[in-house]
């Protein structure tokens, strides 16, 4: 044990801005919300020190430098914005979270340390999943008499201390606290149904990867929990989105890894598909009036109600049809209470962002996001294992972004942080293995059709 202490602390101190990295990247989604970004701030401290006394500069890259400009204008919304601490105040989470994908790209420089960070990050979504499950049985348990309220697994884990550290607040802070769905370490199911989202492509890209039973074990456990979790937020969006990502996944690997992933369908469906039938009413799980009746679809009702709203609102005003109300959903929220509904925001990341930041930012954020996957596109898929990297990759940004169309991905700085990650690592990938040259649209079209190629004869 000394040994291994004493390797730990001779490799900590060669490089102690990635062992940072990895705990930042593993914690941040463990600690409440406002105890993460300082573990961050802390990790990037250490970063620019160890970077500065290298002679080395930070890069962000050219994906970096393009958000940098949409983060510009979400500062400068605020000079039109009728809100104006908010919009400070969320853009300002934006200029701190993306410290994590500068640290990413330019510390996971080699194949090992990408899958490292990817480890890191389903760990901590299998704990979550693992922690909302517990959250959920309890909540069945305690509904049908069989455990008392002080026995229940507390959802979220921070209940308590987040509403006395809110409380104590000078502004204030308003968040949802569901009993009877489970948010893990997160103050929102939302918020954990994202997570889950994110984890499991990458668990299952570990799954595949994974070259010892032992491993092989552990992210398939990892793989149970995480599908646990997802079943536990009763998110209908989510387990949807997982089903499809499983199907995905296995088509597009059938060949690699068929039986490895033909295995997780029976977790993955055996938890997501009882809760979609638990939450539209097919099945009960107390004696008492059901919990969940007709909850489902009014749901969707107000979320069909709520986008035609906050549309209504944006055509009517040019200025918001152009540039926006002014970055942040605290007016969002009020306009939507001038139509009768007391909703926070959009819970679509496309029109929020139309309302908040208008044509101008809704453009911004498209070329970043097409410029991102643009960057996986031009990977030359040389090998079967970057092939397994790139698809992954992109398939758990595109999961991401779906699930955003259905709920606001965008609305804490743990939500936040996911699409700085994922970029991150989308840049670490492009800057570690080989790429095509793509000068013209033809170039693109053909790499495009290769990459083709090569997915199917893999």
């Amino acid at each position: 044990m000394k040994k291994e202490l004493a390797d730990f602390r001779k490799k900590y101190k060669s490089n102690p801005a990635w062992y940072w990295l990895l705990f930042t990247v593993f914690s941040f989604f463990l600690l409440p919300e406002y105890v993460s970004p300082f573990v961050l701030f802390a990790a990037f401290i250490i970063f620019k020190r160890q970077w500065k006394k290298e002679g080395r500069l930070a890069k962000v890259g050219n994906i970096g430098k393009l958000e940098m400009v949409f983060m510009c204008y979400m500062l400068i919304s605020a000079i039109w914005s009728k809100t104006k601490l908010d919009t400070l105040g969320c853009a300002g989470l934006w200029w701190a979270v993306i410290l994590i994908q500068v640290m990413i790209y330019n510390l996971a420089r080699t194949r090992e340390k990408i899958d490292k960070i990817i480890k890191a990050l389903v760990s901590s979504a299998a704990i979550n999943g693992l922690v909302g499950a517990a959250q959920m049985i309890s909540y069945i348990l305690l509904i049908n008499g069989k455990i008392t309220e002080k026995q229940i697994v507390v959802t979220p884990v921070y209940r308590y201390l987040d509403k006395a550290v809110y409380k104590a607040l000078p502004f204030k802070i308003v968040t949802s606290m569901w009993k009877q769905r489970a948010s893990g370490f997160f103050s929102n199911p939302n918020l954990l149904a994202t997570f889950m989202i994110v984890g499991f492509s990458l668990g299952a890209y570990l799954l595949l990867t994974a070259e010892t039973r032992k491993s092989k074990a552990v992210w398939f456990v990892s793989l149970v929990f995480i599908s646990a979790g997802m079943a536990s937020t009763m998110t209908r969006a989510g387990c949807y989105l997982l089903l499809a990502q499983w199907l995905v996944l296995f088509i597009v690997f059938f060949k690699k890894g068929w039986k490895r992933l033909l295995l997780t369908l029976i977790p993955s469906a055996g938890t997501v598909v009882p809760s979609l039938l638990i939450r539209y009413g097919k099945i009960s799980i107390s004696n008492q009036p059901y919990i969940y009746t007709d909850e489902a679809l009014q749901s969707s009702a107000m979320h069909f109600q709520i986008w035609k709203s906050v549309l209504d609102y944006i055509f009517h005003h040019a200025g918001a049809l152009i540039f926006g109300t002014g970055f942040g959903c605290e007016f969002t929220g009020a306009v939507l209470l001038t139509y009768g509904l007391d909703k926070p925001h959009s819970h679509n990341f496309v029109i929020e962002m139309w309302m908040e930041l208008g044509l101008v930012g809704l453009i911004m954020l498209f070329v970043i996001i097409l410029y991102a996957f643009g960057k996986l596109v031009e990977i030359d898929i040389d090998s079967s294992e970057t092939l397994m990297l790139t698809v992954t990759l992109f398939i758990t940004f595109g999961s991401y972004l779906v699930f955003g169309l259905s709920d606001y991905i965008f609305n804490s700085p743990k939500q936040i942080i996911f699409f700085m990650i994922l970029i991150g690592l989308i840049q670490a990938a492009s800057y570690t293995l080989e790429k095509h040259e793509i000068h013209t649209t033809k170039d693109l079209i053909r790499i495009a059709k290769s990459d083709a190629d090569n997915l199917i004869h893999q």
